[in-house]
């Protein structure tokens, strides 16, 4: 529950500094942009194990430090803040990342039902400290 309510807080701060800015249409240099893709597809991965694995959770508080880092790029990059969000946000960029992850599971022998196949995934993430395993714990 105060995991939770951290993370709705956070989110409100966010969204309230940036009420306002207008949306972009056209993601394309967010898309090719490498930092923002691999950072994207490792953190749907940890989500998708934590999704999957009871064991190992997302470390939510260091998710919020690596967003705001990966939104500071995007910055960087020329969008808003708000077209950042927007793009994080998208069901169409969410489903297009969990397309991408999902095999990629899937190839190194997660099985949908089999929660020790994904456990075993984000353990081996975390020992070989993967920005996907830099993502989950025990717990």
């Amino acid at each position: 529950m105060i995991k939770l309510r951290m993370i709705t807080l956070a989110s409100v701060l966010v969204l309230t500094a940036t009420a306002g800015i207008a949306s972009a249409t056209d993601y394309t240099a967010l898309r090719n942009d490498k930092r923002t893709h691999n950072e994207l597809l490792g953190a749907s991965i940890a989500y998708l194990i934590d999704e999957n694995c009871s064991t190992l959770k997302l470390r939510k508080f260091r998710l919020l430090n690596k967003a705001f880092a990966l939104r500071s790029h995007a910055v960087s990059l020329g969008y808003s803040t708000s077209e950042v969000l927007d793009y994080v946000d998208s069901e169409t960029e969410q489903a297009r990342f969990r397309a991408i992850a999902e095999p990629m599971l899937a190839k190194r022998g997660a099985t949908p039902g089999d929660e020790e196949s994904y456990c075993a995934i984000g353990r081996e993430n975390m020992e070989k400290g993967t920005f996907s395993g830099s993502l989950l714990t025990e717990g």
